[in-house]
């Protein structure tokens, strides 16, 4: 072999593939710009060295093109003679890419050659063509980004979502292969854990993490198989697609979609969320009642809880003890975790509602709910007037328009102003739905606490005690086996102050405790 035919013989090249989704031309695919590459690496004397694939890729940036990222790494970790592309389409579809990207290659001595363009090469010619071709490819990326963006317009118009479907629905397409029409449809998998991820959450009792992974067994996933992370749960949970309601590019409208769940569900979650939403934190190994409210009054530090084992104890029984978390120490400040839980509960017994406190919330509650009641069944009814009112407005535009009374441009106009308003009234009507049950959410919490505090803290489960111990206290501070001093929430002192002004005037009236209203 002479000395040209064996340095040929010796180049290597890697092939870089890509597409962008999976829409993507058939002599585009995956499989035909391998099999492409190959063939013609083999008729040029190249050494396929390596293989590099970005599926549902852009080409207009390179972020999160790890296929492309790893062959250039490649290129610089060894020599390579040449990567292949198809087309330089493949490679990238702007300009400052493309240059960029020749350049650090040129330094590590690796080519760019696109197959199906022969006519670029390293003559003047050559450079020309290339300029050429990677202003072409930048110019049709933004061409067809800009019918995309319109197509994209016009579904949003229609009612129809304009992007990848969120979890538990899917992208279906009801036209055919030649005229795509792709709509919104449920999962039938996925759809019904995600309904009832929304019930679960609604009870109260999962935070996101256990709701997480409560689901996760059930079996629902991320649609990588792999399991949600606590933040996709949290906008799944706060996500108002799923009860109809659309949010795109600063616009929002009803959706022409199924609605999984109903708003009233899907504020209920919100209600949940909103009450928790200060302590939504990462949930640990032991969880403990009291974290973030005891505090120290001598080193002003939170005290924190931690499980002992008891060495004495065949069982090896875990004991819970609470202390301060001064460097050093703080004998004053340890006690066992249930004692200390103990004397936080007595602390409700102090406070205690009056009975004619608890009837004038009672009455002041129900009046509020029985005038909600009413006027959102009056919202409702003006709504519907309102609606119909529009719907008739724009049905006689449309006459006009058929019978040429008005021109294309003030139709579209003013039937598009109709709209607008239509879809507005539409969502005020979604708002006023969940109103309700929230109201007797509301309802049904203020009278638990007032008929009787301290039984209601002490039946209730873990969370919603936390809740109670955030609706009454700041901090509480311990010291030497008492709790010698709390700060009340401004909500609490206010309720406070209000109890001891209505006993101030009982008393001043000379009423005794049968006397009392």
């Amino acid at each position: 072999m002479d000395e040209d035919n064996k340095t040929m013989a010796e180049k290597t090249a890697l092939i870089y593939r890509r597409v962008s989704d999976d829409d993507q031309l058939k002599g585009l695919s995956i499989d035909v710009q391998k099999d492409l590459c190959e063939r013609w690496a083999k008729k040029n004397n190249y050494k396929i060295v390596g293989i590099y694939t970005d599926e549902a890729k852009s080409g207009t940036t390179t972020a999160g093109r790890h296929g492309l990222e790893d062959a250039l790494i490649h290129c610089q970790r060894e020599h390579i003679d040449a990567i292949l592309v198809i087309d330089s389409d493949r490679f990238a579809r702007n300009e400052e890419d493309h240059f960029a990207m020749k350049v650090v290659l040129k330094k590590v001595g690796t080519k760019i050659i696109a197959i199906n363009q022969p006519m670029i090469n390293d003559s003047a010619e050559g450079i020309l063509m290339e300029t050429v071709m990677v202003g072409i490819n930048a110019f049709y990326s933004r061409l067809t980004g800009r019918k995309v963006k319109k197509s994209l317009e016009k579904k949003w118009e229609d009612g129809i979502w304009p992007g990848w479907a969120p979890l538990g629905y899917l992208n279906i397409n009801i036209g055919t292969e030649e005229n795509p029409i792709k709509v919104i449809g449920i999962d039938p998998v996925i759809g019904p854990l995600i309904v009832e991820m929304f019930k679960l959450y609604a009870t109260g009792t999962y935070s996101f993490l256990k709701l997480t992974k409560v689901m996760l067994k059930k079996g629902l996933t991320a649609r990588n198989g792999k399991r949600l992370s606590t933040g996709t749960t949290q906008q799944i949970i706060s996500n108002t697609f799923y009860y109809g309601w659309m949010k795109w590019s600063g616009m929002e409208k009803t959706g022409k979609h199924t609605p999984l769940i109903d708003m009233s569900l899907f504020d209920r979650c919100l209600y949940v969320a909103a009450k928790n939403r200060s302590f939504l934190i990462r949930e640990r190994k032991h969880t403990f009642l009291l974290s973030g409210f005891m505090h120290c009054p001598i080193h002003e530090r939170r005290l924190t809880a931690e499980w002992h084992y008891g060495l004495n104890s065949k069982a090896r029984d875990k004991i819970s003890y609470t202390h301060c978390t001064h460097v050093g120490g703080c004998k004053s400040s340890y006690i066992e975790t249930w004692k200390l839980e103990n004397k936080v509960a007595k602390l409700f017994k102090k406070f205690e509602f009056s009975p004619e406190f608890v009837e004038l919330v009672r009455q002041g509650v129900k009046d509020h709910f029985d005038n909600n009641r009413h006027g959102i069944q009056g919202q409702k009814q003006s709504l519907i007037n309102q609606r119909k009112a529009l719907e008739e407005k724009r049905s006689k535009l449309e006459d006009l328009l058929v019978e040429g009374i008005i021109d294309r441009d003030t139709f579209k106009r003013k039937h598009s102003d109709f709209q607008s308003q239509i879809m507005q009234i539409d969502k005020l009507s979604l708002g006023l739905e969940g109103t309700h049950q929230i109201d007797v959410n509301l309802v049904d919490e203020v009278l638990a606490l007032t008929r009787n505090i301290y039984q209601t803290y002490c039946d209730a489960p873990g969370y919603l005690k936390r809740h109670y111990l955030r609706f009454f206290f700041e901090k509480i501070y311990f010291n030497n086996g008492k709790i010698v001093k709390v700060t009340e929430t401004p909500i609490f002192s206010t309720l406070k102050q209000a109890q001891e002004v209505l006993i101030m005037k009982t008393r001043l009236l000379g009423l005794d405790s049968n006397q009392r209203p």
